[in-house]
């Protein structure tokens, strides 16, 4: 096969590509990972070889500086700023939608706490030891059925539309998931943009993977590891004793689509879209990778590039450990010399030793010469130069990773506060490239979180999430529409919007201090001058207020005070202070206030005589409805009459004919 393409694009043919494709990139990591492993067990203290029974004592400096940087580099959970690009003081729309992703992705930081910061630490540390660190982040969202009602005619009760089930997002968050270095394989390439595909390495038992890929694939899927502890070369005990796959999550970069593939197997499991649609395709941030060139996209951890320093530092510490067990007070003496012995063996105080044949000892030079001891003059003489040697070597070794005394807390005597803070400044610079890249590395894991909320979340999520509705911004309902819509058109929000980490080193609480109290005291003198100026001239007062807001707009933070000048400029621009009425005008509106008044004077009158009016012809239509109602009593009652008289002479006319 020549290229990606003639594999054929079924499951099998993909399983075959694959196998290749992983065939030529573990070649490609392999001196990666053997080196990775020994300086994580350099970094432990845990080599090879060494032993109870074959001792190495070593100076372990490597520990220490990395203990150092990762302390330096990361002092404090994150935050995360999200800023007009440019700081445009009239841009309300992108200050707006920077306020509420600020939140939203601060918020997600606080409430993943422990494991964010987690995640960013184990980052961190793989970038210092084997020279790679990397994440992931994915969707989620708690996706819910509801019912829309039927709708049916109040009168008749006939259906007019039948119920609809619709699903809605009751909840939506970003996971930033921590990737181990050796859970990951890639293309071979010269640099990152020549990358066409990219695997991530899962674990996954039995349940899993039915519960993913269905029982029948499950089935066909070889369970031959016992977890990421399992490793034969490290000779560890795998983390758990039930048997697992390892499953390979690939993002084909060229074909548009993630495969998921077991190594051994004839088929890949699933082949399909990705799941994320985002503007560089990749689910992770570019990695934090050690020294790499455009020769070979590889890392190249700083230990090596320091090894030898540290192995010399290590067999001087032997030397010097040796010499100094050596430094000891022996020596030899004459045997027939038995006070010598008490002398040395016994704790006398104050005490005399007798001893026989004194004329003969006093003879050999006394206890000088029955006593000869072993030379460690010599022996200190060299275990001196090899200190010094070694206190050369690893000023050297200061001086080839970045690290200074005054970053180890070893200030010089004597010196001044700013001359430590001067020399500490100076130490961080030289480590400053670090610190930009685990920045970038957070600010890119960022920027794929923005990607993903303005893709996937609905905006009432967005709302809700970053509580807009509290503010004074979010009663302006037009402008936190456009503010949701400029959020869900990123590609065009990059040029209005820009996303950043906050320092993600210690900070430097005196440093935050003064800049707050510098900006305080300048809005203060703004604030007084300004003061002056509004007493003589009240008109100028929303000029000043713009003036005021643009140079609030360069602060960090500063977002939810311009929403409170934004109000007071619209105030003061509709009702200018002190303003002079114009006597022109003024005549115009007394004019055009007395003609309202005239308007209103003959409208009330109209509606009195329209009252009185209408009462009037309700007390006609009462007197005709009473003039009425006698008329009818009047007819009854002649009605009743006739029917009595009727009924009398029928009652007469009856009596007569019985007679």
């Amino acid at each position: 096969m020549d290229k990606p393409t003639e594999f054929t694009n079924d499951p099998a043919g993909q399983a075959r590509r694959w196998t290749a494709e992983f065939s030529a990139a573990r070649k490609f990591v392999e001196n990666f990972h053997k080196d990775g492993d020994k300086i994580v067990n350099r970094f432990l203290d845990c080599e090879e070889g060494v032993s109870p029974e074959n001792p190495d004592v070593r100076l372990n400096l490597f520990f220490s500086n990395i203990v150092t940087l990762k302390s330096m580099l990361y002092g404090k959970l994150p935050k995360v700023e999200v800023s007009r690009t440019s700081a445009d003081p009239d841009d309300d729309v992108a200050r707006v939608a920077s306020l509420m992703l600020t939140r939203i992705l601060n918020q997600d930081i606080q409430e993943e706490g422990e494991d964010y910061a987690t995640v960013m630490r184990s980052c961190l540390e793989d970038r210092l030891l084997p020279g790679m660190g990397s994440c992931r982040l994915r969707y989620q969202a708690d996706i819910q059925k509801t019912t829309k009602p039927a709708i049916t005619d109040p009168i008749t009760g006939k259906e007019l539309a039948p119920a609809v089930e619709r699903e809605i997002v009751a909840d939506a968050w970003t996971e930033t998931i921590y990737t181990h270095w050796k859970d990951q394989l890639w293309s071979p390439a010269r640099t990152y943009s020549e990358l066409r595909w990219k695997a991530f390495r899962a674990f996954m038992n039995k349940k899993k993977l039915i519960e993913r890929f269905g029982e029948d694939a499950a089935k066909k899927v070889p369970m031959k590891s016992k977890g990421p502890l399992d490793d034969d070369k490290s000779k560890q005990v795998g983390d758990t004793p039930w048997m697992q796959a390892e499953v390979w999550e690939i993002w084909d970069k060229e074909n548009k689509q993630v495969c998921y593939f077991v190594e051994g197997m004839e088929e890949t499991l699933e082949c399909g879209p990705p799941p994320l649609e985002l503007d560089g395709f990749w689910p992770d941030p570019p990695p934090m990778m050690a020294n790499v060139t455009t020769s070979k996209y590889i890392p190249r951890a700083d230990y090596m590039l320091a090894k030898s320093l540290y192995e010399d530092i290590d067999n001087l510490q032997m030397r010097i450990a040796l010499l100094t067990d050596a430094c000891k007070a022996v020596g030899v003496y004459d045997k027939n010399e038995e006070g010598i012995q008490r002398l040395l063996q016994e704790g006398v105080e104050n005490q005399l030793i007798p001893v026989d044949s004194w004329a003969a000892l006093a003879e050999k030079g006394g206890i000088k010469g029955a006593v000869d001891w072993l030379p460690i003059e010599q022996v200190a003489n060299v275990l001196q130069i090899l200190q010094g040697v070694q206190a050369a070597k690893i000023q050297q070794l200061y001086e080839v990773t970045g690290l200074a005394d005054i970053l180890r807390g070893a200030a010089q005597a004597g010196a001044s506060a700013t001359q430590d803070r001067l020399k500490a400044q100076f130490a961080s610079i030289r480590v400053q490239a670090l610190q930009d890249e685990f920045a970038r590395f957070a600010s890119d894991a960022q920027k794929i979180k923005v990607n993903i909320i303005a893709k996937y979340y609905p905006p009432e999520q967005i709302i809700l999430q970053s509580n807009i509705a509290n503010t004074p911004d979010g009663k302006n309902q037009p402008l936190l529409e456009q503010a949701i819509q400029l959020i869900k058109t990123m590609n065009l929000a990059k040029w209005r919007i820009q996303i950043k980490p906050e320092t993600l080193a210690i900070a430097d609480y005196a440093q935050l201090k003064a800049d707050r109290t510098d900006f305080i005291n300048a809005v203060s003198l703004f604030m007084q001058s300004a003061g002056r100026l509004i007493e003589s001239a009240p008109q100028a007062t929303p000029y000043l207020l713009h003036m005021l807001k643009w140079g609030v707009a360069g602060f960090r933070g500063a977002q939810e005070i311009e929403g409170v000048l934004d109000q007071a400029i619209d105030v003061a621009t509709k009702n200018p202070p002190g303003e002079k009425p114009d006597p022109q005008m003024q005549k115009v509106q007394a004019e055009l206030q007395k003609s309202q008044m005239e308007a209103q004077a003959k409208m009330q009158q109209s509606a009195q005589e329209h009252q009185m009016e209408m009462q009037r012809m309700a007390l006609e239509m009462k007197q005709d409805r009473e003039k009425h109602a006698l008329e009818i009593q009047k007819l009854m009652m002649q009605l009743r009459n006739t029917v009595v008289g009727e009924s009398l002479r029928a009652q007469t006319a009856a009596a007569g004919d019985s007679e």
